[in-house]
């Protein structure tokens, strides 16, 4: 049989070391010229080194390393920079702030002129300015008439809608920037209206990049006009449902790419072979779906509202969106990218193994070393309330391990806008690190060819005694030709126990209690009765 190789890819997560375990012991000892149990002794063998040296990559599968992309703090002051990268905002949120032209001109040079970059992209609408924390325009100016003469918007810069800036013998009528949304102010230098001068704090509120969606591609499955290969086509609104605030849209927007003049200017430039659009269909819809916030009313489970840039590394941005959408995680599988996890799927579909499938014993590690395993899970957000600074979202512990040491995991939600849904997402964080912690990897046999990296299996285990244990499979490599190494992480429901109504507390005492092997259990219940028989000798 011809060797088909199974490749799985994690984005923007750190990967174990791949282990690889001999084959079946019983079935090919003869082929490796060793006997049946010096072939498992060497499975088992290496099958424990790696997993001593890999099993922190390994549990990090559902941990998020994401970080805030620098532009969320640069947005919030003008800039002159003649080398700042091109921004993309996704969603509602704050837009670029790079200065890329300015004027003082007038008789008496009492006027300034600025031309400001908001997004290297065409973006659906601008909907307020303000200077400091005053809003100072929404469509026309409501306050600061005595110090801005104008401001105008461009949501796509392109020939043919430019127009003359200042004194219009620099920024004439045919300079655009093609392909980006930016908008032009002009000041009028007066001590009355700026006493301490124009000030350096100006925040433009955006609606961003218009996205696809592969829903309303009826060339692809979905039902629409939407075309992945047409940005005219991409939208921000499908009816009232903001699909531009879709995570699942906007991640897979980044991967195709953004192109100006038939260029990549910013994203992956993915083909659209090497895309799953059926599981990314199913990952829009459950963003979109309603849960209950604790005030009353409901609220979209995951939005993206966020800014980068093409400083950012393709793996931070994957891991920011990502971390939008909890535990949920972006998997390239044999050259095609997909979503697993953040939604409770326990229900669905799941491959059943048991001894038969099992090459060897296999090792099974119930928990990672104490000094990685968190009871605390905080960190940043950027804050509409607060002109997007960025701002604490607050804090979700339970108890402490064993050991009574408070340990943290930073988790900072760049384009989450909501203190509340970051809560919710670190609920399902910290219920997973404590709920199923457990990690279990041996080499199955051909049954393993119909999984793939994030599908749900069942494992009957006689020697640890599972019945239908459930698992989720992380990890999958083929090691000979159909025998897999896969290792497989413990699922449980009660992850997503929190996941529906933000007003659901997660208990202090989360962890289920260990085993205590000097613990007794009283015999209770118990009724003693007698019968007497009569005739027997």
């Amino acid at each position: 049989m011809a060797k088909v190789v199974k490749t799985v890819a994690l984005i923007a997560v750190a990967v174990a070391i791949v282990v690889v375990a001999a084959p079946f012991a019983g079935a090919v000892a003869g082929l490796y010229g060793a006997s049946a149990a010096t072939v498992a002794a060497i499975s088992s063998a290496v099958v424990g080194i790696g997993l001593s040296i890999g099993l922190g990559a390994i549990g990090t599968l559902f941990r998020k390393s994401a970080t805030m992309s620098s532009s969320m703090a640069d947005r919030l002051q003008t800039q002159i920079v003649p080398a700042a990268p091109r921004k993309i905002v996704f969603g509602r949120s704050a837009a670029g702030n790079d200065e890329r032209f300015f004027e003082v001109w007038g008789k008496n040079k009492d006027s300034y002129a600025r031309v400001v970059v908001a997004a290297s992209h065409r973006i659906h609408a601008f909907k307020k300015f303000y200077i400091e924390n005053d809003e100072t325009w929404n469509g026309s100016l409501v306050a600061h008439s005595d110090g801005i003469a104008s401001l105008r918007t461009v949501t796509e810069g392109r020939p043919g809608n430019g127009f003359a800036v200042g004194s219009g013998a620099y920024w004439k009528s045919t300079a655009t920037f093609t392909g980006c949304a930016y908008y032009a102010i002009q000041y009028k230098l007066s001590d009355k209206a700026w006493p301490s001068g124009i000030p350096a704090r100006n925040t433009m509120e955006i609606e961003g990049c218009p996205l696809y969606d592969p829903r309303l591609d009826s060339s692809r499955g979905g039902s629409g006009p939407h075309r992945i290969e047409d940005q005219s086509t991409w939208s921000f609104y499908s009816g009232t449902i903001e699909i531009g605030r879709n995570p699942a849209n906007a991640l897979l927007t980044y991967l195709i790419g953004y192109r100006i003049n038939g260029k990549l200017a910013w994203g992956m430039g993915v083909p659209p072979s090497a895309i799953n659009f059926d599981n990314f269909r199913k990952y829009a819809n459950v963003c979109e779906e309603r849960v209950q916030i604790a005030t009353g009313g409901t609220t979209q489970r995951y939005t993206c509202d966020g800014i980068y840039s093409t400083s950012d590394t393709h793996e931070s941005v994957i891991a920011s969106i990502t971390a939008a959408m909890g535990c949920t995680k972006l998997v390239d599988v044999a050259g095609t990218y997909s979503l697993i996890g953040g939604y409770d799927d326990t229900l669905g579909p799941k491959h059943a193994f048991d001894d038969g499938d099992i090459i060897g014993m296999g090792s099974w590690v119930p928990a990672g070393p104490l000094r990685e395993t968190y009871n605390i899970v905080e960190g940043k957000f950027p804050d509409p309330d607060e002109l997007f600074q960025v701002n604490s979202w607050g804090k979700i512990e339970t108890a402490p391990a064993a050991d009574g040491i408070p340990r943290s995991l930073t988790l900072d939600l760049g384009c989450v806008g909501r203190a509340e849904t970051c809560q919710r997402i670190a609920k399902q964080f910290i219920a997973r690190e404590q709920l199923t912690p457990g990690h279990f990897t041996a080499t199955f046999g051909p049954k393993a060819f119909a999984v793939q990296i994030g599908d749900l299996l069942t494992l009957s285990h006689g020697v640890r005694s599972w019945n239908n244990k459930l698992f989720r499979v992380i990890e999958q490599q083929e090691v000979h030709d159909m025998f897999y190494q896969m290792t497989l992480r413990e699922e449980n429901p009660e992850v997503f126990a929190w996941d529906k109504d933000e007003a659901k507390p997660v208990p202090f005492n989360l962890r289920p209690p260990g085993y205590d092997a000097s613990m007794k259990i009283s015999i209770e219940g118990l009724r003693l009765s007698t019968i007497t028989y009569q005739g027997v000798s």
